[in-house]
């Protein structure tokens, strides 16, 4: 979005996790040199509270997508998928936005707002990007709205942590996870054998997991239903071949959507 007019730096290096990576004091450094710092917050980073406290004056401006978008709430009111997904039993906040792809354009539109504030000459600039990327979202979701219309099953069924909710309720489909949000949790044999039932009554002919990580859990689930394994990005984190290709976030969401459309039976 800001083209040559700035420079833009991811601070996570390629395929780390988000949730459990820790910065160094080059990293901190460059927090504290630019001008403006995005992040998602609601916990997602849970590493950099304390490092923005800490940063001495001039500080960044930061911009926060929890801060103003409407998170999902993540508590279960069905008993038999609580017994299946792993530490679910206090409500939490699921910080996981970016896979609403209209909560995207109002992070695109206040990323603009943001830059036009701190170099008011170029806000058309800034605009007219934003309104390109913001495009290409709506058509996104358009794509979304009518691949994931006519689907034989409505569940995703996750081997892993529950990174897709908000994808799941912006096309009315239901999320199942073995592991809750937290992506550091395991199923317990018990929680295991209640997946494996559940899912069986369920007539679950896929089961998905989170490319790029373990997938152990996921592919005994699948091998004890008879299911065909999946995977899913969720677009937080590319590796090292992903970024050097040239990959960007639409690749990835256009490539999700085959698979989900493949392992719900859309037609």
């Amino acid at each position: 979005m800001v083209g040559d007019r700035g420079e833009v730096i991811l601070l996570l290096p390629p395929g780390a996790g988000v949730h459990t990576w820790q910065p160094r004091a080059s990293d901190i450094i460059r927090i504290h040199s630019a001008h403006l710092f995005i992040s998602i917050g609601g916990g997602l980073e849970p590493w950099l509270g304390d490092i923005l406290r800490s940063l001495p004056p001039p500080q960044p401006e930061v911009l926060a997508a929890a801060r103003f978008l409407p998170l999902i709430e993540d508590k279960h009111d069905h008993p038999q998928k609580e017994e299946i997904e792993e530490g679910k039993k206090k409500s939490s906040l699921d910080p996981h936005v970016w896979l609403d792809f209209e909560l995207d354009q109002v992070v695109v539109s206040r990323i603009a707002e943001a830059l036009s504030r701190l170099d008011p000459s170029h806000a058309a600039f800034y605009r007219a990007n934003s309104d390109h990327t913001i495009s290409r979202l709506v058509e996104l979701h358009r794509k979304y709205e009518e691949g994931l219309r006519s689907c034989r099953q409505r569940t995703i069924l996750l081997g892993g942590h529950a990174a897709f909710g908000y994808l799941a309720r912006k096309y009315r489909l239901e999320q199942v996870s073995l592991y809750g949000l937290s992506p550091d949790a395991e199923p317990t044999p018990g929680r295991m054998m209640s997946a494996i039932r559940w899912a069986k009554e369920q007539g679950i002919t896929a089961v998905f997991v989170e490319a790029n990580t373990n997938d152990r859990m996921a592919r005994i689930l699948a091998r004890e239903i008879g299911a065909e394994l999946l995977f899913l990005n969720p677009g937080s984190s590319l590796t090292k071949k992903e970024l050097s290709s040239g990959r960007t976030f639409f690749d990835i969401m256009e490539e999700n959507l085959k698979a989900i459309r493949k392992g719900l039976g859309c037609e």
